[in-house]
């Protein structure tokens, strides 16, 4: 009896300890700071992946990941940023691909610790096109931000951990996504400060 109620007492612990650790977690994987010729700075802040997590399209199975990114203008310069992600992205062409996702709802980072980022019923980000946007066209004034997901649907046999962020070259935004030792740069966008 005695080593059941200290086993008891242990896995109390342990659970209590694991969720204070996990609640003050922020999920930010990694930063970039951009810098235009003119000194205009804008600043990437991307999430770790959350959910894991199956739906179904036509009859196929795919595994789903979400992320979010948050995107601050700290310059004096309205800042324009377009993202648009092509239908499929092959890895292992042809049985290995992904659909990236970007939902209409609304990233609050007051859901930065709820299950997928606080996003439900995600069958129908994948299926119904009415919730995904076909592109995001957003300004960003100066010294302000915008968040948003990103979802990332897996047609993958054997995947690994998965990482996304953007990056920058000239004004062309590319979506660098790594599933374990397989990482693509995927065209998908511009970011460009006003005049």
């Amino acid at each position: 009896m005695l080593k059941l109620l200290a086993s008891f007492i242990l896995w109390f612990v342990y659970l209590n300890a694991y969720s204070q650790v996990a609640s003050n977690r922020n999920w930010v994987d990694s930063a970039l700071k951009l810098t235009d010729a003119k000194g205009n700075v804008a600043k990437f802040i991307h999430s770790f992946p959350r959910g894991g997590g199956e739906v179904y399209k036509n009859g196929k199975k795919y595994s789903y990941v979400v992320f979010w990114t948050r995107v601050f203008n700290q310059s004096a310069t309205p800042l324009e940023l377009k993202v648009k992600f092509p239908e499929v992205t092959f890895f292992n062409w042809p049985d290995d691909y992904i659909q990236i996702v970007l939902p209409k709802e609304t990233m609050l980072m007051d859901k930065v610790h709820a299950y997928d980022y606080g996003l439900t019923h995600l069958q129908s980000f994948l299926n119904d096109k009415s919730n995904q946007l076909n592109f995001l066209q957003k300004r960003i004034n100066p010294n302000q931000e915008h968040i948003f997901y990103i979802i990332v649907f897996m047609h993958i046999k054997n995947w690994g951990p998965a990482r996304a962020k953007f990056e920058l070259k000239d004004q062309a935004l590319f979506y660098k996504i790594s599933m374990g030792s397989d990482t693509t740069m995927i065209p998908c966008g511009h970011l460009y400060f006003k005049k």
